[in-house]
């Protein structure tokens, strides 16, 4: 298992749009990946509740992979999410 804590920097945070964008990232990869706020986490591969979690622009969030293809699954969806805009 790995994880990272980052700042969402889209001024829009992870809502319909951006959080559609990141589901599709996930899937890509085999591995379990969930993202933490708070005392809340969600599988980052179900639109519903990532968007549930409310995350917003500057929210601190963990990502968390775990399973075979997780150090690439980090690297990427760290990236993905600290450049989406808008």
């Amino acid at each position: 298992m790995v994880q990272e804590t980052i700042v969402v920097s889209n001024p829009t945070g992870l809502h319909t749009r951006p959080a559609k964008q990141v589901v599709s990232e996930a899937k890509n990869f085999e591995c379990d990946i969930t993202i933490r706020f708070g005392e809340k986490e969600a599988n980052m591969k179900s639109l519903l509740k990532l968007m549930k979690l409310g995350i917003s622009h500057n929210h601190k969030i963990d990502i968390v992979c775990d399973g075979t293809d997780e150090a690439q699954a980090l690297a990427h969806m760290k990236n993905f999410i600290l450049n989406l805009e808008g």
